[in-house]
């Protein structure tokens, strides 16, 4: 059984969140999967055919959501969004078999056209352990204010 400590799991989230920030979202998909999910409820998050998901992208979508970002007809994020994640609270769930469940809050800050906000959450990320290392099965995101509108969320959480 592959097991994954705290301290690789939190350098493994710090990465994620460096990546984003820095806008390598090319390097960002070579941590998930090939049959990865990336999913933020609007509800419950039970499951998401069952209700209507804020996102949920299978790998393929998620790859087409990066390349659209990086198109120069993608308007609404001409300039870039600038970000910040912040990760804390970061709890590790063994899971049987080359998998852990690892539980993490977030707030993520945008600066973009002189406009600033913050997003904040809980993170579920399911990880499994693959030869090149630890790799994203899952990215469950469960934003606080999922059930109020949320104004062109364009860059990736």
């Amino acid at each position: 059984m592959a097991e994954i400590t705290r301290s690789e799991a939190e350098e493994f989230l710090y990465r994620e969140a460096r990546l984003l920030d820095e806008g390598r979202l090319e390097e960002w998909l070579l941590l998930f999967t090939q049959d990865a999910y990336y999913w933020m409820p609007s509800d419950k998050g039970l499951d998401p055919r069952e209700e209507t998901p804020i996102i949920y992208d299978d790998r393929a979508t998620l790859e087409d959501r990066v390349s659209r970002l990086r198109s120069p007809a993608a308007h609404s994020q001409s300039p870039p969004s600038r970000t910040r994640h912040m990760i804390s609270n970061v709890e590790v769930e063994q899971g049987s078999g080359q998998g852990a469940v690892v539980y993490s809050n977030f707030v993520v800050y945008e600066a973009r056209l002189g406009l600033e906000r913050s997003l904040a959450g809980r993170y579920e990320h399911h990880l499994r352990r693959e030869q090149a290392g630890w790799r994203i099965a899952l990215k469950k995101v469960w934003l606080m204010n999922r059930d109020f509108p949320i104004y062109n969320l364009t860059f990736i959480l």
